[in-house]
């Protein structure tokens, strides 16, 4: 912010001085309009209307680019939530294949297994 400040200051005090170096008589007619003003007073109108026109289309593309930033977010949001559905199904895929494991399985049963050798099957 201050950086615009500063550059706005500066601009302001070059078109100060361009003005009384300037101050010769323009007639500028515009439609039906006519006005008398010192070339340097109407090159700093010209100047500053020039920079608000420009200001404004400006804040037109902030505007586009924020709807654009908008639609892209959203996007991701909904990419989001649906990763985190899939992890919430197999979370339960996980939990319900557990349970199913540890309910088949008595209290007390070992497991057995078996042991292949050269000579024959050890158990």
């Amino acid at each position: 912010m201050k950086s615009y400040i500063l550059a706005i200051t500066v601009t302001m005090f070059l078109s100060a001085l361009f003005a009384f170096q300037n101050i010769g008589d323009v007639t500028v007619r515009f439609f039906l309009f006519e006005w008398v003003l010192p070339q340097g007073v109407w090159e700093v109108l010209v100047f500053c209307a020039g920079a608000a026109i420009m200001w404004i289309f400006s804040i037109f593309s902030m505007f586009e680019a924020r709807g654009k930033y908008k639609k892209e977010l959203k996007a991701k949001d909904e990419k989001i939530a649906a990763v985190e559905r899939e992890k919430k199904t197999i979370l339960e895929s996980v939990a319900a294949a557990r349970n199913s494991f540890s309910a088949n399985e008595e209290p007390g049963q070992t497991h057995h297994t078996e042991v292949n050798t050269p000579g024959g099957t050890d158990e």
